[in-house]
C-alpha cells in the first residue's frame, strides 16, 4: 500500500476536458490555486486569470471570496460524497473507505480549508457542520459493513474507527504540508494487515 501524490487530476472537473459551464470553471481553479499555492494564494484576479476570464465575470457569480470558499469546498464536499458512496457499495468498502480518506490531493484541500476557516467565520461554520456530517456518515457506513461482515463493533467500535480514519487522514496531510512522511509506511502497511484480516475474501493489493 502506498501514497497517492498530490495532483490536479484529482479534481472533480478537469479544466482541460471538455465543456464545462462559467461556474464550475471557478471552483475549478480556486480548487487548482489551493492545491498549488495554499489557500492564501488565492484571489479573485488569480481565479479569473486561471478560469480563463475576466475578473468582473467572477464576481457576477460570486460576490466575495467567502461565498467563492464556500462554494468551493460544498463542490469538493459533494464530489467526496458521491466518491464515498461507491467505495461504500464497492466489493471492498473498508479498502476504498481507507484509501479515499488518505488520497494525497483530497486530504490536501481539507488541510487548506480547515486552515482557512481559522480566519473566516462564514466558512469556519459551513466547515464545521459537514466534519460533523461526515463523522455520523462514516460511522454509520462503518456500522453497515462490520455487521455484514461479523465484525465485532465492540472490537472496533464504528465511532472510533471512523475519528481514527479521520485522525491518520488530517496527520498525512499535515506532514505532507511539512515535507515529512516518517513513519508514513510504517502506517500503511498496519492498516493493509489490518484490512486484509477484517475483509480476507474481499481483500486486495492497494497500490497506485
Amino acid at each position: 500500500m502506498t501514497e497517492r501524490n498530490p495532483t490536479i487530476t484529482a479534481q472533480p472537473t478537469d479544466l482541460s476536458k471538455g465543456k464545462i459551464d462559467t461556474r464550475s470553471q471557478i471552483l475549478a481553479a480556486t480548487e487548482a490555486i489551493m492545491l498549488d499555492e495554499g489557500y492564501a494564494g488565492v484571489s479573485s484576479r488569480k481565479v479569473a486569470t486561471r478560469a480563463g476570464l475576466n475578473s468582473k465575470l467572477l464576481h457576477y457569480y460570486f460576490k466575495n471570496m467567502d461565498e467563492l470558499f464556500i462554494a468551493a469546498f460544498q463542490r469538493r464536499e459533494d464530489f467526496h460524497l458521491g466518491q464515498f458512496a461507491s467505495a461504500i457499495a464497492s466489493s471492498t468498502p473498508l479498502h476504498d473507505i481507507w484509501m479515499l480518506n488518505v488520497d494525497a490531493a483530497s486530504s490536501k484541500l481539507y488541510l487548506e480549508f480547515n486552515a482557512l476557516a481559522c480566519h473566516r467565520p462564514a466558512v469556519r461554520e459551513v466547515i464545521s457542520k459537514s466534519n460533523g456530517r461526515d463523522r455520523i456518515t462514516m460511522a454509520a457506513a462503518l456500522q453497515t459493513v462490520f455487521e455484514r461482515y461479523g465484525i465485532s463493533t465492540t472490537q472496533y467500535p464504528p465511532k472510533v474507527m471512523a475519528m481514527t480514519i479521520a485522525g491518520f487522514a488530517r496527520a498525512f496531510a499535515t506532514d505532507r504540508a511539512l515535507g515529512t512522511k516518517d513513519g508514513h509506511q510504517e502506517v500503511l502497511e498496519f492498516v493493509a494487515e489490518l484490512l486484509g484480516n477484517l475483509e480476507p475474501e474481499q481483500g486486495k493489493s492497494q497500490t497506485d
